[in-house]
């Protein structure tokens, strides 16, 4: 057997074999470091595009809120209504409230839990201003008397205020019929009714012997909130409340509507604050020193803790926090999530204890708490905030 024969040695494979270990080494290096880097980069475009919906979803409705309603002297009126196709049918439940706000905040209650927004407006596309009652409404389930009925059609929800009495409730109702040889009668009956544009519909917000309370006096305000059937019920009147499940997806519950969408998933905060234009200063706003009453500037911010002066919101700061979608691994093996090490802040004030603003009111680039999560340090983070101008307010009739 000649040398050329004889193959290669042990020691010659065992050499091989370490170079090529070496190799794959290096190459699972390369690989983790990549993937890290995808992981990252894939994690902060979906926390960018989550956190952009959401607040692009948001906004929408606080540019709209208080279209149809926006007069003073009903802001704040405990709503009731009916929907057959709801369990109970009678809203709201539990002994709540539904007051009639353009945007309402419903505090957390702490640090990391996320507030609610409760946003409110009309969808009619003929009025903006209330009718009011010529007659004296003392059967609630009786037609009403109206001064003007311009813009009314049958399928229109319409809401019952009697200005400057919040003890009375304010009742939604169907219009269910427009008597041509009554031209100031609105009908409001459980029935099966002939539609404006054609075509037949049943009542479904109309309860036999009526809502509220047992009368309203002459001069009542009658809003006219849109109609329940235009675009196949799209164009309802909306009142959603967007709200953060325990599942971090941020979806809109209507109420008229009766069905929740979800909106964003990954979205794992949201606060919001009214901006009140009554002449206060809390030190929150600090452009301006001098604060002045209706003057369409924005004196000072509150929580969702303090019930404000309805006719005085003119703005809303809402901020959302977007989370990655999938975790990070720690910078050293086996040890501690480094990935985001500070909570992410904004512009507003989370309420710590104590006063809601006893931080400091001249640096209001406060921290967004998220360690109701025990692993919230693995996650990658964006911020997204904005300050809406509720122009429906600023316009108000009174």
């Amino acid at each position: 057997m000649t040398l050329r024969e004889r193959g290669m040695s042990m020691v010659e494979l065992m050499v091989a074999m370490v170079i090529g270990l070496i190799g794959m080494v290096i190459i699972f290096q390369v690989f983790e470091v990549s993937e890290g880097i995808r992981r990252t980069t894939t994690s902060g475009g979906d926390a960018q595009q989550n956190g952009t919906l959401a607040l692009y979803r948001i906004e929408r409705d606080l540019r709209n809120a208080g279209m149809g309603f926006n007069d003073s002297s009903v802001l704040g009126c405990n709503m009731v209504g009916y929907d057959k196709l709801r369990s109970p049918t009678d809203f709201p439940t539990g002994g709540g409230t539904l007051l009639v706000v353009p945007v309402r905040i419903v505090p957390g209650g702490s640090v990391t839990v996320p507030d609610s927004l409760v946003v409110f407006y009309g969808s009619s596309t003929h009025v903006t201003s209330a009718t009011t009652l010529s007659a004296q409404l003392s059967n609630p389930a009786s037609p009403m008397l109206v001064r003007n009925r311009y813009g009314f059609r049958t399928g229109d929800l319409i809401l019952l205020t009697e200005p400057g009495n919040m003890t009375k409730t304010c009742p939604i109702m169907e219009v269910s019929d427009l008597p041509t040889t009554q031209t100031d009668q609105v009908v409001h009956d459980d029935v099966s009714y002939t539609l404006s544009g054609g075509g037949s519909a049943a009542a479904r917000y109309n309860k036999v012997g009526g809502l509220g309370a047992s009368s309203y006096i002459l001069g009542a305000n009658l809003y006219n909130l849109g109609n329940r059937h235009d675009a196949g019920e799209v164009n309802m009147p909306v009142h959603n409340t967007f709200s953060i499940n325990s599942s971090n997806v941020l979806s809109a519950t209507g109420l008229f509507t009766n069905t929740s969408s979800e909106l964003a998933d990954n979205i794992v905060h949201m606060r919001a604050l009214y901006g009140l234009d009554d002449g206060g200063n809390n030190g929150t706003v600090t452009f301006s020193a001098t604060k002045v009453a209706g003057d369409g500037i924005v004196d000072r911010y509150v929580d969702g803790n303090t019930t404000p002066n309805w006719s005085r919101v003119i703005a809303i700061r809402v901020v959302v926090v977007a989370r990655s979608a999938l975790p990070e691994k720690p910078s050293v093996a086996g040890g501690a999530c480094d990935t985001t090490t500070a909570r992410p802040s904004w512009s507003g004030d989370d309420w710590p204890s104590g006063s809601p603003w006893s931080g400091s009111p001249a640096n209001l680039r406060t921290m967004l708490d998220l360690s109701a999560d025990a692993n919230w340090q693995c996650y990658r983070y964006k911020v997204f905030e904005t300050t809406v101008t509720l122009r429906n307010g600023v316009w108000k009739a009174s």
